[in-house]
């Protein structure tokens, strides 16, 4: 899930921007969250207390209290790898967004054009560029780790299940998790593992995956999924 924070003191613009976000990310058919703070002293409350992260963060550089670029400067004492875009009247403070390394400054009224570019762009360069090279005999193919909903495996192979086929891998579950990101995927039964950014909900006894399919869950491994689904949900 893509989690997206948007840090702004006027109602308008807020309003305006969430509807940009969901409107693009509604065109990707992106699992989202978006989060709305109207100062930075609420989204410090979100981001401290609760040691939230996100993907995106979209910051007024002038707010009452904290401003943009102090938020963005606390933000990055933990998190690197947010995108930080500042969207503001002042084009006075563009130079500073360089000191935290922020994708890109946008001036209001926000060029809705430009806007859409930069919100796709950091999608695409947090879930369309992460691949897995699954290879089977001379073939190797490039696979977006988004893409995969399970593994399951059978015998010495392990079956990797994407929304329009199943690829056979030559090994172990546990070999081919090694080869995945780490954060991504969680072993869910002796026999499968789930990618969790694709989990829409939890059963008693089985993970439904955003295609509607079930991914059964042991109870042995019923709190490390629960764990993950709701860190993912949350942004932790």
């Amino acid at each position: 899930m893509y989690h997206v924070a948007l840090c702004e003191d006027e109602k308008i613009f807020t309003e305006t921007l969430e509807k940009i976000c969901r409107d693009i990310f509604e065109n990707l058919k992106a699992e989202y969250r978006i989060s709305t703070y109207s100062s930075g002293e609420d989204f410090l409350k979100s981001f401290s207390g609760e040691h939230k992260r996100y993907d995106l963060v979209l910051l007024d550089v002038v707010m009452g209290g904290i401003s943009g670029i102090e938020l963005a400067r606390i933000i990055r004492e933990t998190d690197q790898e947010a995108v930080l875009i500042f969207i503001t009247s002042h084009r006075e403070y563009v130079f500073e967004g360089y000191d935290v390394n922020a994708l890109h400054y946008l001036l209001k009224p926000v060029d809705v054009a430009r806007l859409e570019h930069l919100v796709i762009k950091a999608y695409n360069d947090r879930f369309q560029n992460a691949f897995f090279i699954f290879k089977s005999g001379t073939l190797n193919q490039k696979i977006a780790v988004k893409d995969i909903f399970s593994l399951e495996t059978r015998g010495r192979k392990v079956s990797i299940r994407l929304a329009d086929r199943i690829l056979q891998y030559s090994g172990k579950l546990a070999e081919l998790l090694e080869e995945l990101p780490k954060d991504a995927f969680v072993r869910c039964h002796q026999s499968y593992a789930v990618n969790i950014g694709n989990v829409r909900e939890l059963t008693r006894f089985a993970a439904i995956t955003s295609d509607g399919k079930k991914v059964p869950i042991s109870r042995a491994y019923m709190k490390t999924v629960q764990k993950a689904f709701l860190e993912d949900m949350q942004g932790f």
